[in-house]
């Protein structure tokens, strides 16, 4: 909602999922961002993955202040995971017929790139009930392969700066959080 409507809300009420469209410039050039806001509960997790894994990209929040909260995060990974893994099968697969049918060796990169990942601790404004260090998070995020941000809805820290890393050329280049 700090995105989307510029808003905060104090109460979090969790939703199966929830669709925003908001459009971004970022290094000058438009995006539209089409966000799906997924609960993270278990009761949910059948939808979240027969909806949401052919993304672009994956916004993983964790609270900074309940550590189990980033340990759920592993389920979310895992499926992210497995659906880059069968995009490289099917881009090869798709490389091969082309270049079957064209006789051309090199066909360049075809297919869907793998998903733009990025972890997110939240309420980093929270800091006297920090469980969760800023190192635990990064190196989570750098396990997985992530970009990491530490942010804050409620005072507007990295929010957009977070999404704007998302929409960097396919989120390359500047995910590490460094």
């Amino acid at each position: 909602m700090r995105l989307v409507r510029s808003q905060w809300v104090h109460e979090y009420d969790p939703t199966i999922e929830d669709s925003y469209s908001v459009t971004r410039n970022v290094d000058g050039r438009p995006y539209v961002l089409s966000i799906t806001d997924t609960a993270g509960q278990e009761e949910y997790r059948g939808l979240w993955s027969a909806t949401t894994l052919n993304s672009d990209a994956f916004l993983l929040v964790y609270d900074i202040t309940n550590p189990s909260s980033l340990e759920t995060l592993d389920h979310f990974m895992d499926m992210i995971n497995m659906e880059a893994e069968q995009r490289v099968e099917d881009n090869e697969r798709l490389r091969q017929e082309l270049g079957k049918k064209s006789g051309v060796r090199d066909v360049g990169q075809v297919g869907l790139p793998p998903p733009v990942k990025i972890i997110a601790g939240n309420k980093c404004d929270l800091k006297d009930n920090r469980v969760v260090t800023s190192r635990d998070g990064l190196e989570y995020a750098r396990k997985h392969g992530c970009g990491f941000m530490e942010t804050s809805a409620r005072e507007t820290v990295n929010i957009e700066e977070t999404f704007a890393r998302m929409t960097y050329p396919q989120g390359r280049g500047r995910e590490t959080g460094e």
